[in-house]
């Protein structure tokens, strides 16, 4: 079901986007129908600044199993009223890109099949976003839920989310907040984003947060997703480890962070997919960077301008169990790399290019002898950057017959006996021993002597003291 989900919303936008170069500014809106159960009503780029009555067409879709798209995208619409009725079992909505500042209470009561809704890109503050505003039509005295599963409210002005925003709404599954000014999870916002709890999906991309509160996850048993990219983290927060055990894609872009080491990614067993890229500050990978994932098959290690070293241990206890399928290394300022970091014979994709690259012993190993050199993609073949003589070279061209090879062979340790020793063998030893013992007599005598003479004339004569009164009397 999540995936038919995704593949709906994907097929409407897709379809929108297709026909937005035949919109007519002022004109009126689009509707465009496959079948009974397939219907996009298309208002975009109208340039209208409040939501008209939707057309009769409309009607014609199958309440059971109808699939509607409407979008309002870039127009000039600031408040939404109260939606008229719309037939189906999935109904989509976009407001992206007008100038909203208000939504009127009971807004989408009449929408109660309403499952994606986009109001990112407009100027909803956080006191705007309240709980009525999602809730279903007035039943035996209380309102009922919507089945609203995604909702977008990045590019808005929010800074805080109200405790109670989700509480029409149980089914939200994906949550979109990039690019808000948040800059801290407050106490409310917590509560509102723990109450969802059946969220899948996060995003917190760019809300200048520097700083997630331990139990701020706590509850959300089904997150799988969450995008951190863009904000002040210059460590990977502790609290995912509350998630770490449904977590499976983490992307952690453009943070001022310096290092990774075994405390970056403790807890996030069931990670899948893991992507730190465009981290300017990042200048290091340790030991055992990697050694809590250990369900990882996808690593994007990408774009981090500064990082030089990757520890040859930096995945340290995972190489028994390997799961790792995808590495991406492009484009950073690595020129050397361990020949045991990783066993690269058994990746299925690696991507090394925009690195200054040694060609040097160690990497002929990695590209030869284990193999690293058919995991490259079609067109992306890592060049050599030294030395002077394979400058522009593809390393796939270098080989190990520049570097020096050591016998490896030994001859058997054979055991020692009393029956190995000869005659020689044993004046040699009599007479070190006796040469060693007279050295040490000689050296005594000359010692002794040395004391004797010092005594007898250099030592210094004791001063004798005379009475004067005695000599005069």
């Amino acid at each position: 079901m999540y995936f038919l989900r995704g593949v709906f919303v994907l097929l409407c936008a897709l379809l929108s986007a297709s026909r937005a170069e035949d919109d007519v500014k002022n004109g009126p809106c689009d509707i465009f129908s496959q079948d009974v159960n397939n219907l996009t009503l298309n208002c975009s780029r109208r340039n209208i600044d409040r939501i008209p009555s939707w057309p009769e067409e409309i009607n014609k879709v199958a309440d059971r199993d109808g699939h509607v798209l409407i979008t309002f995208f870039n127009n000039s619409i600031t408040n939404i009223t109260e939606l008229d009725r719309v037939p189906g079992n999935k109904i989509a909505i976009s407001f992206k890109s007008n100038r909203i500042r208000e939504i009127e209470d009971d807004a989408f009561k009449n929408i109660h099949r309403l499952v994606y809704l986009d109001l990112s890109n407009n100027r909803l503050s956080g006191d705007v976003l309240r709980s009525e505003i999602f809730q279903g039509p007035y039943n035996e005295g209380v309102y009922s839920q919507i089945a609203l599963e995604t909702l977008s409210l990045g590019y808005n002005e929010i800074h805080s989310l109200d405790k109670y925003l989700f509480q029409y709404t149980p089914n939200l599954t994906r949550l979109y907040l990039n690019n808000n000014p948040i800059e801290l999870l407050d106490h409310v916002t917590l509560l509102a984003i723990s109450s969802a709890t059946k969220l899948e999906v996060l995003d917190l991309a760019k809300t200048d947060i520097d700083n997630i509160p331990l139990d701020a996850f706590r509850g959300l048993v089904n997150l799988k997703q969450i995008d951190l990219s863009g904000n002040q983290f210059v460590t990977v927060p502790e609290s995912l480890s509350l998630v770490g055990s449904t977590l499976q894609y983490l992307t952690f872009n453009n943070n001022p962070i310096v290092e990774l080491n075994d405390d970056s990614f403790i807890g996030l067993t069931s990670l899948v997919e893991l992507e730190v890229g465009e981290n300017d500050n990042l200048e290091e990978v340790k030991r055992s960077t990697f050694m809590p994932l250990k369900s990882l098959r996808v690593l994007h290690l990408c774009h981090n301008k500064n990082l030089k070293y990757i520890s040859h241990n930096a995945f340290r206890g995972v190489k028994d169990k390997w799961t790792l399928k995808e590495v991406y290394l492009d484009d950073n300022n690595l020129s050397e790399l361990s020949t045991d970091l990783l066993p690269w014979d058994k990746l299925e994709v690696l991507g090394m290019t925009g690195n200054r690259w040694l060609c040097n012993c160690d990497l002929a190993n990695i590209v030869t002898k284990q193999d690293a050199g058919s995991k490259f993609k079609p067109g992306e073949i890592p060049y050599c950057a030294a030395p002077m003589r394979l400058t522009g070279a593809y390393v796939t061209n270098i080989t190990v017959s520049f570097c020096p090879q050591f016998d490896t062979t030994f001859a058997t340790k054979k055991g020692f006996s009393i029956k190995d020793l000869k005659p020689k063998h044993i004046l040699w030893t009599i007479l070190g021993v006796a040469t060693v013992v007279g050295i040490g007599m000689i050296c005594g005598l000359l010692v002794n002597l040395a004391k004797a003479f010092y005594r007898k004339n250099l030592r210094s004569q004791p001063i004798r003291y005379i009475n004067i009164n005695d000599d005069l009397a």
